[in-house]
């Protein structure tokens, strides 16, 4: 899986960025571009995706998983316990010569009713005693041998499980890259203008322009990316160029978070997006579970180069090492699937099919994520058996609940998603249910609500350790499970 995310940023970032060796071929055109503008990446992109929809159509055609033995079974079952009873036996001719309807109807009710009762009733017992001429050892065979095809039922409908579960890996990543072949659009007009000026403009800055390349995403969003470097001594700030930028474009731009610092001597790509209306303060404050060394719950904050915020949380079984080791897991590769470009829906997909994939001690771990698009405030909340979180909004507080089990507990993944509409000056309260459990089962969830109503504080990272503080304090500084809590608080710039 990790070299799958390797190869999916490797197209992305070649895709994006360009190559030296088609910038030597586009010098045809009058400003370093030709008319027509190429996305051979693009094409090698959907030429993968289909390959990828291929296998993952291969997958879900192979067998259903069975949650009872079928005719098949039952009849190899029959035929195995009868070479082993009745092998040997000296009435074995009688029994299945002038009597076999009659044995062989008691054998299949037998089974039958193993299968669906998990034993066998009295009775059916009673008419294979007046049967069999050794009884005791008949049944003990034919449990034997039920239980051993049960073990094999489960074996199998597990390696179903795991292939149904690469099968998923495989859609949810066909689906990415139809996605993203399909969300550049390129803008040539505008990039032959911007070429001109910024050749001007940079030639007084004592910066050549090696490539530049110009999209839309989503229809509406422009991002540039730039091949820059230095000839001259001055240091050039990745800044400065966004005002130059801002000018051409007439719209603010400023450097992705992941952008370089400065312009440099050699050639480096440079990735400038428009300037977000909106900004997120976030805060942490964690408290281990009396008696341990190592919290439970771990949590993330990521900042996407598409202008918006991740806050995730992630709450392990129990509490200790094993508790942390799985809900770092969860958190590792939430990271991965966010930052290579995976919708969060299909990133907790994913994650579902790899915990089922490798949980093999029924060690879970919750999901509770929020993403804030910070260009229009809109905040996506995602639930996977999360606590509740509480949503701020002027005086009042709204408790979003969720029901979904954690990943790798069902085939498919269990998760909830909320959508709200955020303002400036609004607070995202995400919480382990170790905080919870700190208020009585009268008080619930209006006890927390009153903790942040008295925690209430414009400085994210201090509102966190308030609550964290009051919390504890119920408690008397005794926590009974891991506790974090994660603040996040949006403003307008």
């Amino acid at each position: 899986m990790s070299e799958l995310l390797a190869a999916i940023s490797q197209i992305r970032e070649n895709f994006l960025a360009g190559r030296k060796e088609a910038q030597e071929k586009d010098k045809a055109g009058r400003y370093g571009f030709r008319d027509v503008y190429p996305l051979p990446e693009q094409e090698q992109i959907r030429r993968y995706a289909e390959a990828f929809e291929g296998l993952a159509r291969l997958f879900q055609e192979l067998p259903c998983q069975k949650e009872r033995l079928g005719d098949r079974e039952l009849e190899e079952m029959f035929r195995q316990v009868q070479e082993r009873l009745c092998r040997d036996c000296s009435a074995a001719e009688s029994c299945w010569g002038e009597r076999y309807f009659q044995t062989g109807r008691i054998f299949y009710e037998m089974l039958c009713e193993l299968e669906e009762r998990g034993e066998v009733s009295e009775e059916l017992i009673q008419d294979w005693k007046r049967t069999c001429l050794h009884p005791d050892y008949g049944a003990e065979a034919l449990k034997q041998e039920y239980e051993e095809a049960r073990r094999e039922l489960l074996w199998k409908n597990r390696m179903l499980e795991q292939r149904a579960a690469v099968g998923e890996q495989v859609s949810r990543t066909a689906d990415l890259l139809g996605r993203l072949a399909d969300g550049f659009v390129g803008v040539p007009k505008l990039e032959k203008v911007l070429w001109k000026k910024l050749r001007r403009e940079f030639k007084y800055l004592g910066i050549q322009l090696g490539n530049l390349r110009v999209f839309l995403f989503d229809g509406e969003r422009m991002e540039i990316y730039l091949t820059l470097r230095s000839t001259g001594k001055a240091c050039v700030s990745a800044r400065t160029i966004g005002e130059i930028l801002s000018d051409c474009c007439q719209e603010k731009m400023c450097p992705s978070w992941n952008c370089h610092g400065a312009v440099l001597p050699e050639y480096a790509n440079f990735h400038f997006v428009p300037d977000t209306r909106y900004q997120m303060f976030c805060g942490v404050s964690k408290i281990t579970k009396a008696g341990e060394l190592v919290s439970g719950d771990n949590y993330a904050l990521l900042q996407k180069e598409t202008g918006k915020v991740v806050m995730s949380l992630a709450d392990g079984m129990g509490s200790g090492i094993g508790a942390c080791r799985e809900s770092e897991k969860v958190i590792e590769l939430l990271e991965q699937f966010l930052e290579a470009g995976f919708p969060q829906e299909t990133a907790v997909r994913m994650i579902n099919s790899c915990m089922l994939l490798q949980n093999r001690d029924q060690m879970y771990s919750t999901i509770d994520l929020c993403m804030v698009d910070l260009y229009n405030a809109k905040c996506d909340l995602m639930k996977s058996g999360a606590a509740a979180t509480f949503l701020c909004h002027g005086g009042e507080i709204e408790v979003i609940h969720s029901n979904a089990y954690p990943p790798g507990v069902m085939q498919q993944a269990d998760y909830e998603c909320i959508h709200r509409q955020l303002s400036p000056g609004d607070t995202v309260v995400m919480v382990t249910d170790g905080v919870l459990e700190a208020f009585s089962q009268e008080e619930g969830e209006e006890g927390m609500k009153e903790v942040i109503r008295k925690a209430a504080c414009r400085n994210a990272k201090e509102y966190a350790q308030r609550l964290m503080e009051r919390v504890y304090l119920m408690q008397k500084l005794q926590a009974r499970d891991d506790m974090t809590v994660l603040v996040g608080t949006i403003w307008e710039k």
